[in-house]
C-alpha cells in the first residue's frame, strides 16, 4: 500500500467466457439505422466501431463467475470486506426485483456477514460512481485501514434481452462481468460539523419522482442541493433506468426554477446543458440495499458531507410499501482532502433534464429499453469540457498531464469528438493532436467487445495489464498504439457517461 494514499484499486476478477458474435449475424436482418441506412457488417463498424461482441450463455451468472475469479486469483482476505456494491443497469434478468448483487454476495456472506451490500444504479457510469462512493467512505473513516470494498459489475444483455428485436441497440452491446477490489490504506477522522437540517416520513402514491421532489422542495425551498441519493426499493427496472434520483433531480429543478417552463429551456439541448452546468451542479443516483434499512442511505450521505466535498445532500428511502423517508444532511467546516496517491479525486454530475435519452418503459407486461442515440451522443461529447475542466483544475492538472485516459466504450465515434472538445481549440494541429491522443494515451476495446455498459471501465485496465489489447485501426484512427507505455502510466483518468444522464470520473496517481 502506498504512503500518502487513502484508497487503492488492488485486484480485478473477470468472467472471460462466452462466444464471439461478429457483425455477420446482422447482415440479412433487414434492420436499418436512422436515416434508412441498412445494417451491414461494414455500416456497424463505420457508425459505432463494433466488429464483434461476446455473448454469455443463457444459464450463466457471469457476475458470480467474475467474483469467484477474484477470490481465486487475488491475495485478499474476504473477512476484511466491508462494502459490496453491484454496479449494473439491466444486469442478468429483466424481471429480477433486485438487489442483483445478491447472487455474487452469496459467495462472501459467510466471510463478511456484516458487510453493507447494495446495488448502485447510475447508468453506464455506475462503476465510476461506485468508486467515488467508496472514496467518500474512505475519506471519512467509514472504511478503515485494510478494509476492503468490492464492486461487481455484470451485464448480460443476451440473456436479459432489454431491447425490441428490431432495435439497433442490440447491435451495440456485449456481455461482460468484472469484480474489482479496493482497499482503504489509511484511517481518517474528519473534523467539522454535520447535522440533519430537516426530515420527514410518510407514504406516497402516484408519480414517485414528482412526489419525492415536492417533499424535498418543502424542506429546502430554493436552497441549493449538491446531491440526491435514493435507496430505491421499488424493485422494477422502469424505476431504476434512469435512476429514480435523476428524475427527482429534474422535477426539483422545475419546482425551484418555474421560469424554465415558460422559457422552454429544456426543449433545447444547449440551453438545458448550460442551465444545469450553471445553476444545478449536482449528482443524483440510486442504491438498493439488501436489508432495506433507511439508516444505510443516511450513513452514505453523511460520508459525502463529512468528506468536505458537499455541503447539502438529500438522503431518501423509497420502500416497496410506498414508505418515504427524506432527510436533508448539511455540513460545515470539513476539509476537502486530496490524497497524494491512489484514488485522489472523483467528480459526478447528473443532468436529469436528459433522463429520457435512456429509459425503460412497460408495454403489455414486458419492459423494453429505449435509447435516443443522437441525444446520448450529444451529451457524451458536448458535456465533456465543463466536467473535465472542473476535475482537472482542482487537481492542478491539464489534459496534457493525463498519461492514460480510460473512456467508456459506448460508440467509438464519440471518443475523438469528445477529445475535440477538450483539446485547445486554437491549435493548428488539432486534428493530429486528437489522433495522437487516441493512439498513444487511450486504450480501446469496443471493436471486439462492444459496449459492455458499466463493465467497460474495469475491463479496460484489466485487459491492458494482462496483454489482451492489440494495436489496430478503427474508423481511420490508430488505436492501442503504445500499450507498453500505458501499462506504466502514473496519472490515470477514468471517465464514463450513462443513463440519467450522468457523467462520472475519477483520478488516480500511481
Amino acid at each position: 500500500m502506498t504512503k500518502g494514499s487513502v484508497l487503492e484499486i488492488v485486484a480485478y476478477g473477470a468472467w472471460n467466457g462466452g462466444r464471439v458474435v461478429d457483425n455477420s449475424v446482422y447482415a440479412d436482418t433487414g434492420m436499418t439505422f436512422k436515416g434508412g441506412i441498412p445494417v451491414t457488417p461494414r455500416t456497424i463498424e463505420e457508425r459505432v466501431g463494433v466488429r464483434s461482441r461476446v455473448a454469455a450463455p443463457a444459464d450463466a451468472r457471469i457476475g458470480v463467475d467474475a467474483l469467484q475469479n477474484l477470490l481465486d486469483t487475488a491475495d485478499i482476505d474476504p473477512s476484511r470486506i466491508k462494502i459490496v456494491i453491484g454496479a449494473t443497469n439491466v444486469g442478468e434478468d429483466m424481471d429480477d426485483p433486485g438487489p442483483l448483487v445478491g447472487y455474487p454476495y452469496a459467495l462472501l456472506q459467510s466471510y463478511a456477514p456484516q458487510a453493507l451490500v447494495f446495488d448502485l444504479y447510475a447508468g453506464c457510469s455506475g462503476f465510476n460512481v461506485s468508486v467515488e462512493l467508496i472514496f467518500m467512505l474512505a475519506l471519512t473513516g467509514r472504511l478503515q485501514q485494510n478494509d476492503l470494498a468490492i464492486i461487481v459489475g455484470a451485464e448480460n444483455v443476451h440473456r436479459a434481452k432489454p431491447f425490441r428485436p428490431d432495435d439497433t441497440a442490440n447491435i451495440i452491446f456485449g456481455d461482460d462481468a468484472m469484480a474489482t477490489a479496493l482497499a482503504a490504506t489509511a484511517t481518517l477522522t474528519p473534523q467539522g460539523r454535520h447535522w440533519i437540517e430537516a426530515e420527514t416520513e410518510g407514504t406516497i402514491q402516484g408519480d414517485y419522482a414528482d412526489a419525492i421532489a415536492r417533499t424535498i422542495h418543502r424542506l429546502i425551498g430554493s436552497a441549493h442541493l449538491d446531491g440526491i441519493i435514493i435507496d430505491n426499493q421499488l424493485g422494477q427496472l422502469i424505476y431504476r433506468v434512469p435512476a429514480l434520483a435523476a428524475r427527482v433531480q429534474h422535477a426539483l429543478v422545475l419546482l425551484q426554477h418555474p421560469e424554465t417552463r415558460e422559457r422552454q429551456t429544456f426543449d433545447r439541448f444547449k440551453d438545458a446543458l448550460d442551465f444545469y452546468d450553471r445553476e444545478v451542479q449536482s449528482f443524483a443516483f440510486d442504491i438498493m440495499t439488501m436489508t432495506a434499512d433507511a439508516a444505510h442511505v443516511n450513513d452514505i450521505v453523511k460520508a459525502y458531507i463529512c468528506s468536505g466535498r458537499q455541503k447539502s445532500v438529500a438522503a431518501v428511502y423509497m420502500g416497496r410499501d410506498n414508505r418515504l423517508v427524506v432527510r436533508l444532511h448539511r455540513g460545515d467546516g470539513f476539509a476537502c482532502a486530496i490524497p497524494e496517491k491512489g484514488i485522489v479525486d472523483a467528480h459526478t454530475r447528473t443532468h436529469g433534464c436528459f433522463g429520457n435519452y435512456i429509459y425503460a418503459i412497460k408495454e403489455n407486461n414486458r419492459v423494453w429499453g429505449q435509447m435516443d442515440g443522437k441525444g446520448v451522443f450529444l451529451y457524451a461529447t458536448q458535456g465533456a469540457n465543463t466536467h473535465f475542466s472542473h476535475l482537472l483544475r482542482r487537481n492542478h492538472l491539464t489534459l496534457d498531464d493525463i498519461e492514460l485516459l480510460i473512456e467508456h466504450q459506448a460508440n467509438f465515434a464519440m471518443i475523438p469528438l469528445t477529445l475535440d472538445q477538450l483539446i485547445d481549440g486554437d491549435r493548428p494541429d488539432k486534428k493530429q493532436a486528437v489522433a495522437d491522443f487516441v493512439e498513444n494515451r487511450m486504450i480501446i476495446n469496443i471493436h471486439n467487445r462492444g459496449n459492455c455498459s458499466v463493465v467497460c471501465m474495469p475491463r479496460l485496465p484489466y485487459d491492458l495489464q494482462r496483454g489482451a489489447l492489440q494495436p489496430d485501426t478503427l474508423q481511420g484512427f490508430r488505436i492501442n498504439g503504445n500499450i507498453q507505455r500505458l501499462k506504466d502510466a502514473k496519472i490515470i483518468l477514468s471517465d464514463s457517461v450513462g443513463a440519467g444522464m450522468s457523467r462520472s470520473s475519477f483520478l488516480q496517481r500511481l
